[in-house]
């Protein structure tokens, strides 16, 4: 079939490709309304009483850390407000999680046996806008400080012996990690050239079937003759 054969049948048929198409750019404009997406992440350890040094934390000590860092994340997620990631590796944008949060203890090991050597929380936060991102991060964080308190003084532990923890001392980069104009834009480019050839083959299709319809009406005329 040639072009202009092709161009003969839309002109015929228009109204079918014309319907196709605009179904092209209804998806096309949707997929193009997408909103950015946001991430940042940052990490919470937990020190010993005293306030010891987060990179030299003392291997008698470091089970204990370990112990109550794990109370703190499941005490933290128990109430499914914090997303649950497949992996400690896995990312909140790479799951499909455009807006929320993760509260993850590290997880060194392997899916036979998990190993987790540091007193740390990984915290990871998606959302729409940047400022968003910012203000869930400060929530979750003081959410993480008032439960290590309360856990720690519900237990009748002394303030001088609480176990303490380490907070970034300056707000972590937050990443765009949506679709760029440019991205976007090759996405509809794509978009429309399949949306033009899906709505030439629907044409050709339904040209084809009215082609064909007399010479099925007059084999049924013949077969009720």
């Amino acid at each position: 079939m040639t072009a202009g054969i092709l161009l003969r049948m839309i002109i015929r048929r228009w109204y079918v490709f014309a319907t196709c198409l605009a179904i092209a750019v209804w998806i096309g404009m949707s997929l193009g309304q997408t909103g950015r997406t946001y991430w940042t992440q940052a990490q919470v350890v937990f020190v010993e009483p005293g306030g010891g040094s987060v990179t030299n934390i003392n291997d008698g000590v470091a089970p204990s850390l370990i112990n109550f860092a794990g109370i703190v994340q499941r005490k933290l997620t128990g109430d499914g407000a914090a997303a649950d990631l497949p992996s400690s590796t896995a990312t909140l944008y790479g799951s499909g999680i455009r807006r929320g949060y993760s509260i993850t203890l590290p997880n060194t090991g392997n899916q036979w046996a998990a190993s987790f050597s540091k007193p740390m929380l990984a915290i990871q936060v998606t959302g729409s806008s940047s400022d968003e991102v910012r203000t869930t991060l400060e929530d979750v964080l003081e959410r993480v400080q008032q439960i290590t308190l309360e856990l720690q003084s519900d237990a009748g532990a002394l303030p001088e012996t609480f176990i303490e923890i380490s907070v970034p001392p300056s707000p972590p980069d937050i990443l765009d990690v949506g679709s760029t104009p440019l991205g976007k834009a090759k996405g509809l480019v794509v978009v429309g050239g399949i949306g033009i050839t899906l709505s030439g083959c629907v044409t050709y299709a339904v040209d084809r079937w009215f082609a064909r319809w007399p010479v099925r009406q007059q084999a049924v005329r013949r077969s009720q003759a």
